[in-house]
């Protein structure tokens, strides 16, 4: 093989590589979207939960300090 045909094949090769690299590109970013939709599902659900828990968990803190400052007005007013 020639000097010109070693290097007309590297460039056919070089120029295949900088081809593939933008498909990868766009079959990376579009399985990565993909996968997002489903996660976005899941984190959704996910702050929905926390939110309520942390809802709860004030209430039943409101609840506790209405109990306790009933229980102190009451033993004062005896």
């Amino acid at each position: 093989m020639t000097l010109a045909q070693t290097i007309h094949k590297v460039e056919r090769v070089n120029d295949y590589e900088l081809w593939k690299l933008p498909k990868q590109g766009a079959a990376l970013f579009t399985r990565l979207w993909w996968h997002t939709k489903g996660y976005k599902t899941i984190f959704g659900i996910m702050l929905l939960t926390f939110a309520s828990l942390g809802f709860l968990y004030i209430h039943w803190l409101g609840r506790k300090v209405r109990q306790v400052s009933k229980h102190h007005t009451v033993v004062e007013q005896e």
